[in-house]
């Protein structure tokens, strides 16, 4: 892959679109029994323009990080909306965090922020059924890996009958790493040293909640028509 200065950022989130698609069509990767799966609302609207272009189904895994009791920007762990958690332990060892605080902040999380997010953006439905499905997760950027690593242990628990990370931009150390728990991680920047996934795009104007509710409102009307039909 071509790792010119120029390559190493992106016009915008169609430019990233367009350069991650050329990725997918070289590994051929089959989209017949596929689901697009967004992992943050900032990245809903990249998953709905790449859900159109592979003609496939778009939903949305809700997660929410857990922060360290003294440093709230410091996640020391994520939570699904299928109540499966990520720790990261090294984190939780160096600050002498106790599982006790981590397991009932996820509760507290998941009861308080994730079942109002999936009544305001899903109106109360819960994801899409993942069973023998072929499942791309994506998102416009990862850097941690914290919240991919969630959405593939709910993929895995749901039934998933493979698992793709797809995204313009990931920490080359966080790819090497998702790509032994999941079937493959498909990107186009893989940086050594991340800085941030603004970083790598010249253009990265935020999404509104106006626009996210329109997306999975469309979305979720296409999944209910096309179970209607196979009754």
């Amino acid at each position: 892959m071509d790792m010119t200065k120029n390559n190493m950022r992106f016009e915008d989130r169609d430019d990233a679109l367009n350069r991650l698609i050329d990725e997918i069509l070289i590994r051929h990767l089959d989209t017949k029994n596929c689901i697009i799966l967004a992992t943050s609302l900032a990245g809903v609207a990249f998953g709905e323009k790449m859900s159109k272009k592979l003609n496939v189904k778009l939903d949305f895994l809700f997660t929410v990080p857990i922060y360290a009791p003294l440093n709230h920007e410091c996640e020391i762990a994520i939570v699904s909306e299928n109540m499966d958690i990520i720790m990261n332990e090294a984190l939780i060892d160096s600050f002498e965090i106790t599982l006790d605080y981590v397991y009932g902040e996820a509760k507290r999380a998941y009861e308080e922020i994730i079942l109002t997010d999936i009544y305001k953006f899903r109106k109360g439905s819960m994801i899409s059924s993942l069973i023998g499905k072929d499942v791309f997760i994506v998102d416009q950027g990862v850097e941690t890996g914290l919240t991919m690593n969630v959405a593939i242990q709910t993929c895995i628990a749901k039934g998933a009958k493979s698992i793709y990370i797809l995204t313009p931009v990931i920490a080359q150390n966080v790819g090497t790493s998702l790509s032994e728990i999941c079937d493959g991680v498909i990107s186009v920047i893989r940086p050594e040293h991340f800085v941030s996934t603004a970083h790598y795009y010249r253009s990265l104007p935020p999404v509104n909640e106006e626009e996210i509710e329109k997306i999975l409102d469309n979305s979720l009307g296409k999944i209910e028509d096309k179970n209607l039909s196979k009754r």
